[in-house]
């Protein structure tokens, strides 16, 4: 079988305690950002579902749950298109 790869062409980049830890705290991150995205979806789901049964008895109560829902969802997908575009690093670095 023929090998496809060098590995003794180039040398493996250099690792130290401290790039770990950074990669680790990244991964941390990226795992709580997603649980925190998945309870917001959950909750203006559920959020949904309440104003679509409080439409007989409480019509005003079930149009404010979902202007909440609307004006919650336009602000996150604002915020999310602000992050993947490359101006979330201002932004963290103003909350910061």
């Amino acid at each position: 079988m023929r090998q496809i790869y060098n590995f003794e062409q180039t040398n493996p980049p250099v690792l130290n305690e401290s790039m770990l830890r950074a990669e680790l705290e990244k991964r941390k991150l990226k795992k709580q950002t997603t649980l925190i995205a998945i309870c917001g979806i959950l909750s203006m789901l559920l959020l949904l579902v309440f104003a679509v049964l409080l439409t007989e008895t409480q019509p005003l109560l079930a149009t404010l749950c979902m202007a909440y829902v609307i004006i919650s969802l336009t602000g996150s997908v604002v915020l999310a298109i602000l992050m993947h575009s490359g101006h979330g690093r201002l932004i963290q670095q103003n909350a910061a």
